[in-house]
Protein backbone atom coordinates (compact mmCIF):
# COMPACT_ATOMS: atom_id res chain seq x y z
CA UNK A 1 0.00 0.00 0.00
CA UNK A 2 1.54 3.37 -1.09
CA UNK A 3 2.31 5.57 1.82
CA UNK A 4 1.77 8.47 -0.40
CA UNK A 5 -1.11 10.96 0.53
CA UNK A 6 -3.22 12.85 -2.40
CA UNK A 7 -4.17 15.84 -0.03
CA UNK A 8 -6.77 16.67 -2.78
CA UNK A 9 -8.48 13.76 -1.58
CA UNK A 10 -11.16 14.20 1.03
CA UNK A 11 -9.92 10.72 2.85
CA UNK A 12 -6.39 10.91 3.10
CA UNK A 13 -7.05 15.08 4.49
CA UNK A 14 -9.08 12.97 7.15
CA UNK A 15 -7.10 10.51 7.72
CA UNK A 16 -4.25 12.82 8.46
CA UNK A 17 -6.16 14.20 11.39
CA UNK A 18 -6.85 10.99 12.57
CA UNK A 19 -3.22 8.93 12.45
CA UNK A 20 -2.32 12.61 14.72
CA UNK A 21 -4.93 12.33 17.40
CA UNK A 22 -3.93 12.03 20.86
CA UNK A 23 -5.49 11.73 24.03
CA UNK A 24 -2.97 14.06 26.25
CA UNK A 25 -3.20 16.43 23.53
CA UNK A 26 -7.33 16.58 23.77
CA UNK A 27 -8.81 19.23 25.21
CA UNK A 28 -10.05 18.73 28.84
CA UNK A 29 -13.72 19.31 28.35
CA UNK A 30 -13.59 16.55 24.92
CA UNK A 31 -11.84 14.11 27.15
CA UNK A 32 -14.63 14.66 29.44
CA UNK A 33 -17.25 14.30 27.16
CA UNK A 34 -15.80 11.33 25.25
CA UNK A 35 -15.71 9.65 29.09
CA UNK A 36 -19.21 10.71 29.31
CA UNK A 37 -20.03 9.12 26.01
CA UNK A 38 -18.49 5.77 27.28
CA UNK A 39 -20.51 5.51 29.94
CA UNK A 40 -24.18 6.32 28.11
CA UNK A 41 -23.16 3.89 25.32
CA UNK A 42 -22.45 1.11 27.93
CA UNK A 43 -25.49 1.67 29.63
CA UNK A 44 -27.64 1.41 26.53
CA UNK A 45 -25.47 -1.91 25.40
CA UNK A 46 -26.02 -3.47 28.67
CA UNK A 47 -29.56 -2.63 28.97
CA UNK A 48 -29.99 -3.10 24.85
CA UNK A 49 -29.16 -6.95 25.17
CA UNK A 50 -32.30 -7.67 26.76
CA UNK A 51 -34.51 -6.20 24.16
CA UNK A 52 -36.01 -8.44 21.21
CA UNK A 53 -33.78 -7.19 19.40
CA UNK A 54 -30.93 -7.67 21.91
CA UNK A 55 -31.57 -11.46 22.47
CA UNK A 56 -32.13 -12.18 18.75
CA UNK A 57 -28.76 -10.70 17.60
CA UNK A 58 -26.90 -12.59 20.35
CA UNK A 59 -28.79 -15.66 19.49
CA UNK A 60 -26.88 -15.13 16.43
CA UNK A 61 -23.71 -14.97 17.65
CA UNK A 62 -24.73 -17.91 20.01
CA UNK A 63 -25.77 -20.18 16.49
CA UNK A 64 -22.75 -19.28 14.55
CA UNK A 65 -20.27 -20.25 17.52
CA UNK A 66 -18.59 -16.76 17.33
CA UNK A 67 -15.99 -17.27 20.18
CA UNK A 68 -13.32 -14.50 21.18
CA UNK A 69 -12.01 -12.17 23.85
CA UNK A 70 -14.19 -9.18 22.88
CA UNK A 71 -17.22 -8.82 25.05
CA UNK A 72 -20.77 -9.45 24.13
CA UNK A 73 -22.18 -6.05 26.67
CA UNK A 74 -24.92 -7.76 29.05
CA UNK A 75 -23.52 -10.92 29.52
CA UNK A 76 -20.51 -12.31 30.03
CA UNK A 77 -20.25 -14.13 26.92
CA UNK A 78 -17.21 -13.72 24.28
CA UNK A 79 -17.33 -13.56 20.63
CA UNK A 80 -14.71 -12.35 17.64
CA UNK A 81 -14.23 -8.75 17.30
CA UNK A 82 -16.67 -8.22 14.13
CA UNK A 83 -19.46 -10.31 15.73
CA UNK A 84 -19.35 -7.90 19.32
CA UNK A 85 -18.80 -4.85 17.06
CA UNK A 86 -22.36 -5.95 15.55
CA UNK A 87 -24.10 -7.24 18.32
CA UNK A 88 -23.09 -4.32 20.74
CA UNK A 89 -24.02 -1.93 18.13
CA UNK A 90 -27.07 -2.81 17.34
CA UNK A 91 -28.00 -3.78 21.37
CA UNK A 92 -27.08 -0.10 22.26
CA UNK A 93 -29.12 1.66 19.59
CA UNK A 94 -32.66 -0.79 20.71
CA UNK A 95 -33.77 0.94 23.33
CA UNK A 96 -33.68 4.46 21.39
CA UNK A 97 -31.62 6.02 24.27
CA UNK A 98 -28.40 6.24 22.75
CA UNK A 99 -27.00 9.82 22.12
CA UNK A 100 -27.78 11.82 18.98
CA UNK A 101 -26.64 14.94 17.16
CA UNK A 102 -29.39 16.91 16.35
CA UNK A 103 -28.24 19.05 13.16
CA UNK A 104 -27.14 15.45 11.51
CA UNK A 105 -30.32 13.76 12.61
CA UNK A 106 -27.28 10.95 13.54
CA UNK A 107 -26.45 8.79 16.44
CA UNK A 108 -22.68 9.16 16.90
CA UNK A 109 -21.89 7.09 19.57
CA UNK A 110 -23.12 3.66 18.77
CA UNK A 111 -21.04 2.70 15.15
CA UNK A 112 -17.57 4.45 16.58
CA UNK A 113 -17.92 3.13 20.34
CA UNK A 114 -18.81 -0.46 19.36
CA UNK A 115 -15.69 -0.36 16.81
CA UNK A 116 -13.49 1.46 18.74
CA UNK A 117 -14.03 -1.38 22.15
CA UNK A 118 -14.02 -4.37 19.55
CA UNK A 119 -11.00 -3.25 17.94
CA UNK A 120 -9.51 -2.07 21.81
CA UNK A 121 -9.98 -5.65 22.78
CA UNK A 122 -8.92 -7.33 19.64
CA UNK A 123 -5.29 -5.09 20.18
CA UNK A 124 -5.33 -5.30 24.01
CA UNK A 125 -5.29 -1.65 23.95
CA UNK A 126 -5.40 0.89 26.89
CA UNK A 127 -8.69 2.77 28.22
CA UNK A 128 -6.98 6.12 26.12
CA UNK A 129 -6.74 4.24 22.99
CA UNK A 130 -9.95 3.17 22.93
CA UNK A 131 -11.25 6.98 24.08
CA UNK A 132 -9.12 8.75 21.58
CA UNK A 133 -10.38 6.46 19.04
CA UNK A 134 -13.79 6.96 20.10
CA UNK A 135 -13.09 10.64 19.74
CA UNK A 136 -11.98 10.57 15.92
CA UNK A 137 -15.01 8.49 15.46
CA UNK A 138 -16.87 11.25 16.58
CA UNK A 139 -15.50 13.67 14.93
CA UNK A 140 -15.37 11.94 11.68
CA UNK A 141 -18.93 10.26 11.48
CA UNK A 142 -20.35 14.17 12.20
CA UNK A 143 -18.80 15.76 9.52
CA UNK A 144 -19.87 13.23 7.09
CA UNK A 145 -23.25 13.71 7.94
CA UNK A 146 -22.94 17.10 7.96
CA UNK A 147 -21.83 16.64 4.18
CA UNK A 148 -24.63 14.53 3.22
CA UNK A 149 -27.35 16.53 4.15
CA UNK A 150 -31.16 16.36 4.72
CA UNK A 151 -31.76 15.27 1.09
CA UNK A 152 -29.68 12.18 2.32
CA UNK A 153 -31.93 11.03 5.17
CA UNK A 154 -35.39 10.56 3.84
CA UNK A 155 -33.94 7.54 1.88
CA UNK A 156 -30.53 6.92 3.95
CA UNK A 157 -30.23 6.55 7.65
CA UNK A 158 -27.46 8.44 8.78
CA UNK A 159 -26.54 6.42 11.67
CA UNK A 160 -25.74 3.17 9.18
CA UNK A 161 -24.22 5.40 6.12
CA UNK A 162 -21.67 8.13 8.37
CA UNK A 163 -21.40 5.49 10.86
CA UNK A 164 -19.39 3.39 8.66
CA UNK A 165 -16.85 6.33 8.13
CA UNK A 166 -16.82 7.17 12.06
CA UNK A 167 -16.21 3.13 13.28
CA UNK A 168 -13.52 2.90 10.60
CA UNK A 169 -11.98 6.13 11.55
CA UNK A 170 -12.24 4.88 15.22
CA UNK A 171 -10.83 1.16 14.76
CA UNK A 172 -7.93 2.84 12.62
CA UNK A 173 -6.75 5.26 15.16
CA UNK A 174 -7.31 2.06 18.14
CA UNK A 175 -5.02 -0.04 15.84
CA UNK A 176 -2.61 2.72 14.96
CA UNK A 177 -3.17 2.35 11.02
CA UNK A 178 -0.94 5.00 9.15
CA UNK A 179 -2.43 7.90 7.39
CA UNK A 180 -2.19 5.67 4.05
CA UNK A 181 -4.11 2.84 5.78
CA UNK A 182 -6.34 5.01 7.52
CA UNK A 183 -7.51 6.40 4.30
CA UNK A 184 -7.33 3.21 2.32
CA UNK A 185 -10.23 1.88 5.46
CA UNK A 186 -12.09 4.63 4.74
CA UNK A 187 -12.87 3.80 1.30
CA UNK A 188 -13.22 -0.27 2.13
CA UNK A 189 -16.11 0.87 4.57
CA UNK A 190 -17.91 3.79 2.52
CA UNK A 191 -18.36 0.83 -0.42
CA UNK A 192 -20.42 -0.85 2.77
CA UNK A 193 -22.39 2.00 3.51
CA UNK A 194 -26.04 1.49 4.11
CA UNK A 195 -29.07 1.46 5.69
CA UNK A 196 -33.03 2.32 4.45
CA UNK A 197 -35.83 4.33 5.92
CA UNK A 198 -37.92 1.54 4.75
CA UNK A 199 -37.80 0.11 7.78
CA UNK A 200 -40.29 2.23 9.08
CA UNK A 201 -43.40 2.23 10.04
CA UNK A 202 -43.97 -1.88 9.61
CA UNK A 203 -40.21 -3.30 10.92
CA UNK A 204 -38.54 -0.50 13.15
CA UNK A 205 -36.85 -2.65 14.96
CA UNK A 206 -34.65 -3.33 12.08
CA UNK A 207 -33.20 -0.14 12.22
CA UNK A 208 -31.24 -1.27 15.04
CA UNK A 209 -28.94 -3.61 12.36
CA UNK A 210 -27.82 0.05 10.71
CA UNK A 211 -25.80 0.92 13.57
CA UNK A 212 -24.44 -2.39 14.37
CA UNK A 213 -23.40 -3.09 10.48
CA UNK A 214 -21.93 0.11 10.28
CA UNK A 215 -19.71 -0.44 13.58
CA UNK A 216 -18.92 -4.13 11.93
CA UNK A 217 -18.18 -2.76 8.61
CA UNK A 218 -16.11 0.38 10.01
CA UNK A 219 -13.79 -2.74 11.81
CA UNK A 220 -13.47 -5.25 9.04
CA UNK A 221 -12.62 -2.14 6.77
CA UNK A 222 -10.12 -1.15 8.83
CA UNK A 223 -8.71 -4.73 9.81
CA UNK A 224 -8.39 -5.20 5.80
CA UNK A 225 -6.64 -1.97 5.76
CA UNK A 226 -4.13 -3.00 8.10
CA UNK A 227 -3.54 -6.35 6.14
CA UNK A 228 -2.72 -4.34 2.66
CA UNK A 229 -6.10 -4.17 0.95
CA UNK A 230 -6.51 -1.16 -1.00
CA UNK A 231 -9.75 1.11 -0.45
CA UNK A 232 -11.06 3.36 -3.10
CA UNK A 233 -9.82 6.89 -1.22
CA UNK A 234 -12.17 9.02 -3.82
CA UNK A 235 -15.14 7.24 -1.64
CA UNK A 236 -16.53 10.58 -0.93
CA UNK A 237 -16.26 13.34 -3.64
CA UNK A 238 -15.88 10.94 -6.64
CA UNK A 239 -18.44 10.69 -9.85
CA UNK A 240 -19.69 7.12 -8.48
CA UNK A 241 -18.81 7.55 -4.50
CA UNK A 242 -21.20 8.29 -1.73
CA UNK A 243 -22.00 11.94 -2.16
CA UNK A 244 -23.27 11.33 -6.28
CA UNK A 245 -24.94 8.81 -4.98
CA UNK A 246 -26.35 9.28 -1.32
CA UNK A 247 -27.00 13.21 -1.46
CA UNK A 248 -29.30 14.36 -3.89
CA UNK A 249 -29.58 17.54 -3.03
CA UNK A 250 -26.21 17.85 -3.79
CA UNK A 251 -23.17 17.73 -0.79
CA UNK A 252 -20.94 19.59 1.09
CA UNK A 253 -17.40 18.31 0.62
CA UNK A 254 -16.07 21.30 2.99
CA UNK A 255 -17.80 19.75 6.33
CA UNK A 256 -15.81 16.96 6.07
CA UNK A 257 -13.02 18.88 7.29
CA UNK A 258 -14.33 22.41 8.25
CA UNK A 259 -12.71 23.06 12.01
CA UNK A 260 -11.11 19.87 12.02
CA UNK A 261 -8.94 19.71 15.22
CA UNK A 262 -9.93 23.08 16.49
CA UNK A 263 -13.85 22.46 16.16
CA UNK A 264 -15.07 19.71 18.50
CA UNK A 265 -18.29 18.43 17.56
CA UNK A 266 -18.33 15.63 19.85
CA UNK A 267 -19.25 18.83 22.44
CA UNK A 268 -22.41 19.18 19.98
CA UNK A 269 -23.86 15.44 21.24
CA UNK A 270 -27.52 14.93 23.07
CA UNK A 271 -27.86 12.77 25.87
CA UNK A 272 -30.98 11.76 25.60
CA UNK A 273 -33.61 12.19 28.90
CA UNK A 274 -36.39 10.08 27.49
CA UNK A 275 -36.04 6.74 25.66
CA UNK A 276 -37.34 7.67 22.44
CA UNK A 277 -37.01 8.80 19.00
CA UNK A 278 -34.82 12.65 18.93
CA UNK A 279 -37.74 13.79 16.64
CA UNK A 280 -40.44 12.93 19.56
CA UNK A 281 -38.40 14.95 22.08
CA UNK A 282 -39.28 18.67 21.11
CA UNK A 283 -42.65 17.53 21.40
CA UNK A 284 -42.96 15.52 24.79
CA UNK A 285 -40.97 18.51 26.18
CA UNK A 286 -43.32 21.07 25.06
CA UNK A 287 -46.25 18.58 26.74
CA UNK A 288 -44.97 18.39 29.99
CA UNK A 289 -44.66 22.29 30.11
CA UNK A 290 -48.30 22.95 29.61
CA UNK A 291 -49.42 19.84 31.74
CA UNK A 292 -49.50 21.94 34.97
CA UNK A 293 -52.12 24.40 33.40
CA UNK A 294 -54.53 21.76 32.07
CA UNK A 295 -56.04 21.33 35.43
CA UNK A 296 -59.04 19.11 35.37
CA UNK A 297 -60.20 20.16 32.08
CA UNK A 298 -60.89 17.91 29.04
CA UNK A 299 -58.68 17.79 26.52
CA UNK A 300 -60.72 17.84 22.96
CA UNK A 301 -57.63 18.55 20.74
CA UNK A 302 -53.95 18.48 20.58
CA UNK A 303 -52.24 20.40 18.18
CA UNK A 304 -48.52 19.32 17.37
CA UNK A 305 -46.78 21.91 15.12
CA UNK A 306 -43.45 20.25 14.17
CA UNK A 307 -41.06 20.09 11.07
CA UNK A 308 -42.13 17.36 7.67
CA UNK A 309 -39.36 15.86 8.66
CA UNK A 310 -39.73 14.40 11.99
CA UNK A 311 -43.53 13.71 11.70
CA UNK A 312 -42.07 11.38 8.50
CA UNK A 313 -40.13 9.56 11.02
CA UNK A 314 -41.89 9.74 14.18
CA UNK A 315 -45.45 10.68 12.88
CA UNK A 316 -47.10 6.75 13.41
CA UNK A 317 -50.21 7.46 14.61
CA UNK A 318 -51.45 4.02 15.57
CA UNK A 319 -48.42 2.25 16.85
CA UNK A 320 -48.66 -1.65 17.71
CA UNK A 321 -45.95 -2.29 20.17
CA UNK A 322 -43.35 -0.36 22.49
CA UNK A 323 -40.43 0.13 19.88
CA UNK A 324 -42.73 1.29 17.75
CA UNK A 325 -44.40 3.71 20.09
CA UNK A 326 -40.74 5.23 20.41
CA UNK A 327 -41.34 6.41 17.35
CA UNK A 328 -44.78 7.90 17.84
CA UNK A 329 -45.27 11.65 18.96
CA UNK A 330 -48.89 11.06 19.07
CA UNK A 331 -48.08 8.30 21.80
CA UNK A 332 -45.03 10.48 23.12
CA UNK A 333 -47.46 13.08 23.58
CA UNK A 334 -50.38 11.57 24.84
CA UNK A 335 -48.39 10.00 27.75
CA UNK A 336 -45.92 13.07 28.73
CA UNK A 337 -49.31 14.54 29.31
CA UNK A 338 -51.16 11.76 30.80
CA UNK A 339 -47.96 10.72 33.48
CA UNK A 340 -46.02 13.45 33.62
CA UNK A 341 -42.90 11.50 32.42
CA UNK A 342 -41.53 9.14 29.82
CA UNK A 343 -39.24 6.45 30.74
CA UNK A 344 -38.72 2.65 29.95
CA UNK A 345 -41.75 1.89 31.53
CA UNK A 346 -44.20 4.01 29.47
CA UNK A 347 -43.60 2.13 26.67
CA UNK A 348 -44.73 -1.69 28.93
CA UNK A 349 -47.91 -3.38 27.33
CA UNK A 350 -49.70 -2.35 30.75
CA UNK A 351 -49.75 1.74 29.51
CA UNK A 352 -49.48 1.26 25.75
CA UNK A 353 -52.80 -0.70 25.47
CA UNK A 354 -54.35 1.58 28.54
CA UNK A 355 -57.65 3.10 27.16
CA UNK A 356 -56.75 6.41 28.44
CA UNK A 357 -53.74 7.01 26.63
CA UNK A 358 -55.27 5.11 23.69
CA UNK A 359 -57.70 7.63 23.82
CA UNK A 360 -55.78 10.67 24.27
CA UNK A 361 -53.10 9.64 21.15
CA UNK A 362 -56.41 9.87 18.82
CA UNK A 363 -56.89 12.89 19.74
CA UNK A 364 -53.25 14.63 19.19
CA UNK A 365 -53.23 16.20 15.48
CA UNK A 366 -49.78 16.58 13.69
CA UNK A 367 -49.10 19.67 11.75
CA UNK A 368 -45.95 20.43 9.53
CA UNK A 369 -44.94 23.79 10.20
CA UNK A 370 -43.26 25.08 6.29
CA UNK A 371 -41.14 27.79 9.05
CA UNK A 372 -39.75 24.93 10.98
CA UNK A 373 -38.76 22.96 8.43
CA UNK A 374 -36.18 26.09 7.46
CA UNK A 375 -34.44 25.42 11.20
CA UNK A 376 -34.83 22.12 11.20
CA UNK A 377 -31.23 21.55 10.78
CA UNK A 378 -30.32 23.26 13.93
CA UNK A 379 -32.94 23.26 16.14
CA UNK A 380 -36.49 21.15 15.71
CA UNK A 381 -38.80 23.03 17.88
CA UNK A 382 -42.44 21.71 18.53
CA UNK A 383 -44.92 23.76 19.31
CA UNK A 384 -48.25 22.46 20.93
CA UNK A 385 -51.76 23.89 21.71
CA UNK A 386 -54.23 21.88 23.67
CA UNK A 387 -57.90 22.64 22.94
CA UNK A 388 -59.43 21.90 26.22
CA UNK A 389 -63.43 21.60 26.53
CA UNK A 390 -63.76 24.38 28.96
CA UNK A 391 -62.71 26.73 26.16
CA UNK A 392 -59.15 27.77 27.34
CA UNK A 393 -56.15 26.74 24.89
CA UNK A 394 -52.96 25.97 26.57
CA UNK A 395 -49.81 26.46 24.29
CA UNK A 396 -45.99 25.87 25.13
CA UNK A 397 -43.16 25.88 22.68
CA UNK A 398 -39.63 23.75 22.86
CA UNK A 399 -37.22 24.56 21.18
CA UNK A 400 -34.86 22.22 23.01
CA UNK A 401 -34.86 18.65 24.60
CA UNK A 402 -33.20 18.19 28.28
CA UNK A 403 -29.94 16.36 27.10
CA UNK A 404 -28.95 18.68 24.64
CA UNK A 405 -25.30 21.20 24.55
CA UNK A 406 -28.24 23.66 25.34
CA UNK A 407 -29.92 22.29 28.23
CA UNK A 408 -27.42 20.09 29.58
CA UNK A 409 -28.08 16.53 32.23
CA UNK A 410 -26.60 17.46 35.33
CA UNK A 411 -23.13 14.94 36.13
CA UNK A 412 -25.62 13.30 38.82
CA UNK A 413 -28.23 12.75 35.91
CA UNK A 414 -25.83 11.12 33.46
CA UNK A 415 -24.76 8.65 36.54
CA UNK A 416 -28.30 7.82 37.90
CA UNK A 417 -29.18 7.32 34.20
CA UNK A 418 -26.20 4.96 33.40
CA UNK A 419 -26.45 3.09 36.86
CA UNK A 420 -30.55 2.54 35.72
CA UNK A 421 -29.70 0.99 32.76
CA UNK A 422 -27.21 -1.57 34.39
CA UNK A 423 -28.81 -2.29 36.79
CA UNK A 424 -31.58 -4.10 34.85
CA UNK A 425 -28.41 -6.17 33.34
CA UNK A 426 -26.18 -6.44 35.79
CA UNK A 427 -28.14 -5.48 39.29
CA UNK A 428 -27.70 -2.10 41.05
CA UNK A 429 -24.18 -3.35 42.80
CA UNK A 430 -22.37 -4.25 39.50
CA UNK A 431 -23.34 -1.27 37.76
CA UNK A 432 -22.01 0.77 41.01
CA UNK A 433 -19.34 -0.46 40.36
CA UNK A 434 -18.05 0.13 36.60
CA UNK A 435 -19.34 3.82 37.42
CA UNK A 436 -17.51 3.93 40.16
CA UNK A 437 -14.28 2.55 38.06
CA UNK A 438 -15.15 4.79 34.84
CA UNK A 439 -12.67 7.44 35.99
CA UNK A 440 -9.76 5.24 35.84
CA UNK A 441 -10.48 3.96 32.38
CA UNK A 442 -8.35 6.11 30.61
CA UNK A 443 -5.41 5.71 33.02
CA UNK A 444 -5.85 1.61 32.43
CA UNK A 445 -3.30 -0.04 30.66
CA UNK A 446 -5.37 -2.60 28.55
CA UNK A 447 -9.48 -1.97 28.07
CA UNK A 448 -9.57 -6.12 28.64
CA UNK A 449 -8.26 -5.77 32.22
CA UNK A 450 -10.30 -2.82 33.16
CA UNK A 451 -13.56 -4.88 31.93
CA UNK A 452 -12.31 -8.30 33.54
CA UNK A 453 -11.95 -5.89 36.67
CA UNK A 454 -15.14 -3.87 36.78
CA UNK A 455 -17.82 -5.73 34.69
CA UNK A 456 -16.69 -9.64 35.44
CA UNK A 457 -15.55 -8.86 38.55
CA UNK A 458 -12.41 -11.04 38.07
CA UNK A 459 -10.10 -9.04 39.73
Amino acid sequence: MSGRLDQTRLAHRIADFVTALRWEALPDAVRATALDAFRDWLGNAAAGAATPFGRSVHAVAKAIGSTGNALLIGSREGADPLTAALVNGGSAHALEFDDSHKQTLYHPGVPAIASALAAAQLADAGGAALLTGMVAGYEVGIRVACALGPGHYRFWHTTGTAGCFAAAAAAARVLDLTAAQTAAAFGLAGTQAAGLWEVLPDAPAAKNLHPGRAAQSGLLAALLAREGVEGPTSILEGSRGVFAAMAPEGADAGACTDGLGARWRIREITFKAYPICGHSMTPVEAALQIREGLGTAEVRKVLVHSNAISIRVAGDPDPQDGYAAKFSIPYCVAVALLKGRVTQAEFEPAVLENRGVRDLMRRVELVADPEYDKIARTIRPARIEALLGDGRTVEAVSETRRGDPEQPMSSDEMRAKFRALAALAWGEERARRVDDGMPTLPESPTVNRWMRRYLLAEE
